[in-house]
């Protein structure tokens, strides 16, 4: 498996759109009121009395499209959306007014989950990217289309002047090759059943395979007369067939055109990595900028690190020198891992020899076996395969914070593409910036194994949970997950040597804590 930033940002678009749809007809009802308001308030909008149609356009494509998003069709919906839009618009909308409709729509979603307590604010996150996402498709500024072979190929057999009889793509398999696609001149009336016939062949090469595809036509020319070329591009491979006479002159220009297709197509991908990575490393830093306190900034960049990235699970460590000069490693928190079981590690860096090089040249590195790099104890206890570990790294002040291992889960390994590298990087500097600016707290919060006074914050959660609030109500009142909350009675427990939750109240009552 490689993780990718693509897989990454679509699952935020499919959570938005799952969420959206899980609201539909409360969603519906206040875009019901937005357009009510449009109409009788003119001068909101100010639409040509062209362009009014268009309006009632915008639901109802979002509507129909919606359910593309929340499945495994995010790129093909986005252009499918773009394409109807412009096909149904004779004309370009206002981009003003076009970007205030959909401020107002998406906002009227945000009212609709935000009256729903347990809606996390990575949620509100996913959806404005969305939205961000579906107003492009509508703006005719930002329309892209990407030009594939694919789309090369078919707009070349619409043509009158297409000097192809035919055309096949073509796959490789344990078997040798077999069609994917085929294309044909309106010159050559063919019926389905025979490309249907032609849909299925298969052979051990290229050869036999045109061969046997000339044979199945039995066009009248003398098969003599006729010249296949197979053309590759990318992963795919390409059939094409013409008149001798005319392949002399024609297949030079057509390599060339397929070429310049090839390399527009990697640029334009090129373009898309980057805006995903951004738009990634945005939300990243609305996320972690949320924090008001240190620990608050440990949680988030914990947190963020496994929302906004490629992957499962996260844990931080903190870098730091004993009073001897040696450097140890100390846990922190865990993401999806029980941070009791983190924060019990403390490893001297000499005993980790790759770890202690990686943090030294702040850049992250991916190892395949996690065995190669951490002791057999932790692997086993982790269950860890591939690991990712980033270096958390302040640019401002020079320091190097500690750092972030990221996996999977439990026993599953996975590749890493550089791509994804160099996003993690920028990740490490921007965590270890928040991580700076609490830097004063951190002497009170990482303290040396052993019984620790109860700190600020396990104070507020304790007097929640004594005023009768669930986990998941002071999560949302403190602005923190449920899991982090959790991960703190476990703490306040230990500390108080309490047997559960009300144990520890009533403890803290009495030793008046709260």
């Amino acid at each position: 498996m490689i993780v990718s930033m693509k897989n990454q940002m679509n699952h935020l678009i499919q959570q938005a759109a799952s969420i959206i749809k899980a609201h539909e007809t409360d969603i519906q009802k206040e875009w019901d009121y937005v357009f009510y308001r449009i109409n009788q308030n003119k001068s909101m909008i100010e639409p040509d009395p062209e362009q009014q149609k268009y309006l009632f356009l915008v639901p109802e494509l979002f509507w129909e499209y919606l359910p593309g998003f929340y499945s495994d069709e995010v790129d093909p919906t986005f252009m499918k959306l773009q394409a109807e839009w412009e096909e149904k618009t004779e004309q370009s909308f206002n981009s003003q007014k076009l970007i205030l409709i959909f401020t107002m729509l998406e906002n009227a979603i945000h009212k609709v989950i935000g009256t729903h307590n347990s809606v996390e604010f990575h949620i509100h996150q996913s959806i404005q990217h969305f939205f961000s996402l579906i107003a492009q498709c509508f703006l005719s500024e930002t329309k892209s289309e990407i030009k594939n072979v694919d789309f090369f190929v078919s707009h070349l057999f619409q043509k009158e002047e297409n000097p192809f009889l035919w055309a096949a793509k073509v796959a490789s398999n344990k078997k040798g090759y077999r069609i994917m696609n085929f294309t044909s001149h309106h010159k050559l009336v063919i019926d389905d059943t025979w490309k249907d016939m032609i849909m299925t062949l298969q052979g051990p090469s290229l050869n036999l395979l045109s061969d046997g595809i000339l044979r199945l036509l039995n066009y009248t020319a003398p098969l003599d007369d006729l010249e296949i070329f197979p053309l590759t591009a990318g992963t795919d491979t390409y059939l094409f067939c013409m008149n001798k006479t005319e392949g002399e002159d024609i297949k030079p220009f057509f390599t060339l055109s397929l070429q310049l297709l090839q390399q527009n197509e990697h640029v334009y991908q090129n373009m898309q990595v980057k805006n995903e990575w951004k738009d990634s490393l945005i939300l990243f830093d609305e996320w972690i900028m949320l924090a008001r306190n240190f620990e608050e900034a440990v949680d988030k960049v914990v947190s963020g690190f496994a929302n906004y990235l490629p992957f499962q699970r996260a844990a931080l460590f903190y870098y730091a020198e004993a009073e001897n000069g040696e450097e140890i490693g100390i846990g922190v928190m865990g993401h999806k891992i029980d941070s009791n079981h983190i924060r019990s590690i403390t490893e001297k860096l000499n005993n980790l020899p790759q770890i202690k090089k990686t943090m030294t040249h702040v850049q992250p590195v991916y190892v395949h076996n996690a065995e190669i790099i951490l002791p057999e104890k932790f692997v086993k206890q982790f269950d860890l395969k591939s690991i990712v570990l980033a270096p958390i790294y302040s640019p401002s002040s020079n320091k190097i914070w500690g750092g972030v291992f990221l996996d999977q889960g439990e026993g599953k390994t996975f590749e890493v593409s550089n791509t994804v590298l160099s996003v993690i990087t920028k990740f490490g500097q921007h965590a270890g910036e928040i991580l700076s600016k609490y830097s004063t707290n951190l002497e009170n919060t990482l303290t040396a194994p052993g019984k620790s006074p109860i700190k600020s914050r396990e104070i507020e959660i304790l007097r929640l949970m004594a005023d009768g609030k669930t986990i998941d109500e002071a999560a949302d009142q403190l602005f923190l997950s449920k899991y982090t909350v959790r991960d703190y009675m476990s703490e306040i427990m230990r500390k108080l040597e309490a047997h559960n939750r009300t144990h520890a109240i009533a403890i803290a009552i009495r030793q008046g804590i709260i």
